[in-house]
């Protein structure tokens, strides 16, 4: 009993634990800054705000990115908005991209008219929605090509043909995102050059043998040992972040929180 509490204990400290990873792709003192935030949860919103903002503000980046998860019902749409919008206000000057996961979609299956409501809010705070879509960003006479896709499992479904309409032929570099890490598996384009995604959570709580991957998911790259981290896959990297949230109980092992930072070509 005694080491049941203490077990629970650890794992209620790291769901509030969030840390910054970096991954470094470029060394050029002019390299792009990407943040990436994903599953956020609002229902099991362990780690605080105002830590995250303090963690993206040291990153210093030039674009944020959300890859999804950020309600599970439609009523937590008036706990999320807050929460987006203080995040918005504290980093006014820079570029904010999300797309929808697959408890986002499945949040407002039913409600299609709160949804409506919910994206306008969302683009009110001037953040762009890329569901199947391509925006271009410059910075020190650099062009980026940025493509959201929508999730791969749930409906609306993605469509990669969509997303790349609009993308400049010529760009230095190309960062793709969605919340579902199989989409990989479709890409079959040299496009994107990284692809940002979560929906994993790490694992949330790590079990022998990966049997939190191997029995209770049954996603493609869960099964190829693709889980977690930067890793290389269709001529391409792919980053999985473990997110910030928890989905069902709010306790992790030995998968922190993370706010991940991107230094690009």
């Amino acid at each position: 009993m005694i080491i049941l509490v203490i077990m629970i204990s650890y794992m209620i400290r790291e769901a509030r634990t969030v840390v910054l990873e970096t991954v470094r792709l470029a060394e050029d003192a002019d390299a792009l800054r990407v943040v990436q935030i994903s599953d956020i949860h609002i229902r099991y919103r362990t780690v605080r705000l105002d830590k995250i903002i303090e963690i993206i503000k040291g990153a210093n980046p030039h674009i944020i990115i959300l890859t999804g998860d950020y309600i599970c019902t439609a009523k937590e749409a008036e706990r999320f908005l807050p929460w987006l919008r203080e995040l918005r206000e504290s980093f006014g000057g820079i570029g904010f991209y999300l797309c929808f996961g697959n408890h986002d979609h499945r949040a407002f299956r039913k409600f299609p008219e709160i949804k409506k409501d919910f994206v306008r809010d969302i683009k009110k705070l001037g953040i762009y929605i890329m569901e199947n879509k391509t925006a271009t960003f410059s910075l020190n006479d650099k062009i980026y090509a940025i493509t959201g896709f929508s999730d791969v499992y749930t409906t609306p479904r993605y469509n990669i043909h969509n997303a790349f309409k609009g993308a400049p032929k010529e760009t230095h570099y190309h960062i793709g995102f969605t919340h579902n890490p199989d989409l990989a598996v479709d890409l079959k384009t040299r496009r994107p050059h990284i692809l940002l995604c979560g929906h994993f959570h790490g694992g949330q709580i790590r079990l022998p043998f990966h049997l939190e991957y191997t029995c209770l998911r049954k996603e493609l790259l869960c099964k190829m040992g693709i889980r977690s981290g930067l890793r290389e896959f269709g001529g391409r990297h792919i980053y999985i972040s473990r997110g910030v949230g928890c989905v069902f109980i709010p306790l992790r092992f030995l998968a922190k929180p993370e706010v991940t930072l991107f230094i690009l070509p």
